[in-house]
């Protein structure tokens, strides 16, 4: 078959259903195969957008995102989004229709030479097939490298002339081998432990896990938490489960208290931990590799392959065994302490409100902005899946698009994007997309007209106020440019009214929310 259909097939073997695309000169026969198929394209408006939604896409749906851009300025959009991606270990396929090869020197259009040596640092590997025969079997490897192990993006650059070629169609078998390591000595490790504690991160979220969780963490009475990533493993409302990571209080108490550690799934970075003053005393972690064990705290006991197994095994070792914490206790405490953050802090008021005014199962997705950090500290989830901020590289572009994708991999749910107005004006050509593909995402933007956070920090170490302010436009009168309902919101009262009267969740909205400069939840 021709390349374009080969391209075409391998998506149908491959399940892949959502497509993520910007077309130009030199994709132009792949976009006529793609409007023949049964695959929904979403034709943005930006790469570095697309590469976003792709990896909101991936992310909520356990799935590949897969984004197609063009050479040159087309290729070079979406780094920032591979980048997010590759520190975050999402599984992404960016198929890149290059230019020819053989004309490169010549002054050709978007001439650039190897051009995947750029991504180079920020993926888990690149492919360059040259040959008819080796375009199946590079679009193969490609997809099984992203889902395979630690996921991740990967890039896959194809000359546009092979898709006018014969290509002979072949693909290999499924690679699904993981490496285990006997768990055989963790029952000792925990002798004489009184009071273990557990943290759960993002490679947990399974829905075999939390029944797994449960056992432990009730029976034996171990107080859960997690990682900003791993919100949502299980519904925090859980007598057993105390939030993220990040919260102080009761929950630095509980870490400072404990005598050993278990992390379960995260790779416990340093800017999600150590730069947040989580400390460990002595720790027994499980991940998929090896490649975070040891990097910011020392292993006492590690365990590497199948998490869901790993799980099996602790709660084996722990059978018949209860410990010292009070849960009961502690929630009480904590709940005291939420009491005093609700009559203190702006921002705590705030994303309660949101909490509160939202359907359960809706999928939140933050960009950087003031409310995103009150929202990584005490914001509570109760579905899996339904909480993403950017983890990877920390764009602050992220909201917007990203909620796209998520909206795409879960059509049935809510989705609230809450972005900063510094972060998503750039984003905002994608309410064209949104209109033209009727996806139904509510967008809140806090509007301090500044970036806020660097007006904090600004004031707070210099005495200067107003060097990051920002000259904003009128929101309300952009998203109804673009034929989406918009209002405005300048008091929390108001802002609950919309959201509980105006929001019906089956088409776009857009939420200004004007606002001053509220401080950080990590004050």
């Amino acid at each position: 078959m021709i390349g374009t259909k080969a391209i075409i097939e391998f998506f149908t073997r491959k399940d892949i259903r959502d497509i993520f695309y910007l077309p130009g000169i030199h994709t132009l026969s792949l976009s006529k195969s793609l409007t023949l198929q049964n695959i929904n394209v979403f034709v943005g408006r930006h790469e570095g957008n697309l590469a976003f939604a792709a990896g909101g896409f991936a992310k909520i749906s356990h799935g590949i995102g897969v984004v197609i851009v063009t050479p040159g300025p087309g290729l070079g959009n979406v780094v920032s989004g591979c980048m997010e991606a590759y520190g975050d270990d999402i599984p992404l396929l960016i198929i890149h229709l290059d230019t020819g090869r053989d004309e490169i020197g010549r002054g050709i259009l978007h001439e650039v030479k190897e051009p995947e040596n750029i991504f180079a640092h920020i993926t888990k590997k690149t492919f360059s097939p040259s040959s008819p025969e080796d375009l199946v079997p590079a679009l193969d490897e490609a997809h099984r490298t992203a889902l395979a192990g630690r996921k991740g993006p990967v890039l896959i650059s194809i000359p546009y002339r092979l898709l006018q070629k014969d290509v002979p169609f072949e693909l290999g078998g499924n690679d699904d081998h993981q490496t285990r390591t006997d768990p055989a000595g963790l029952e000792s490790i925990l002798d004489g432990k009184k009071k273990p504690v557990l943290i759960g991160g993002k490679s947990l979220m399974t829905e075999q896990a939390r029944p797994l969780l449960e056992e432990i963490c009730s029976k034996s009475s171990i107080p859960f938490l997690t990682t900003t990533s791993g919100k949502g493993i299980v519904d925090e409302r859980q007598p057993w489960c105390f939030g993220a990571i990040t919260q102080k209080g009761v929950v630095k108490d509980i870490l400072s208290s404990a005598d050993i550690t278990i992390a379960v799934g995260t790779r416990l970075r340093a800017v999600d931990t150590k730069k947040r003053g989580v400390k460990i005393r002595e720790l027994v972690h499980m991940d998929i590799d090896e490649q975070w064990m040891g990097k910011n705290y020392s292993v006492r006991f590690g365990i590497t392959g199948d998490l869901l197994q790993s799980l099996s095994c602790l709660g084996d070792s722990l059978k018949g065994r209860r410990f010292d914490w009070d849960l009961h206790d502690l929630k009480k405490v904590q709940q005291t302490e939420r009491d005093g953050l609700y009559k203190e802090f702006d921002g705590y008021r705030i994303i309660t409100l949101l909490r509160e005014a939202i359907p359960e199962d809706t999928t939140t997705v933050w960009d950087l902005n003031m409310l995103s950090y009150w929202a990584e500290y005490y914001f509570p989830v109760y579905r899996q899946d339904t909480f993403l901020m950017p983890g990877g590289s920390s764009s602050i572009f992220y909201g917007l698009p990203a909620a796209i994708g998520a909206k795409a991999a879960r059509p049935g749910r809510p989705c609230l994007s809450i972005c900063g107005d510094g972060g998503v004006l750039p984003t905002m050509s994608e309410l064209a997309t949104i209109q033209k593909y009727h996806i139904p995402v509510v967008i809140l933007i806090y509007n301090n007209n500044s970036f806020g956070v660097l007006e904090n920090y600004m004031e707070e170490r210099y005495s200067i106020t107003g060097a990051m302010a920002l000259n904003n436009p009128d929101f309300v009168q952009i998203a109804r440019a673009f034929g989406i309902e918009a209002k405005r919101a300048r008091t929390l009262p108001t802002l609950r009214t919309i959201l509980l009267r105006h929001i019906t969740w089956d088409k776009p909205y857009l939420i200004e929310f004007d606002y001053p400069v509220i401080p950080p939840p990590w004050k």
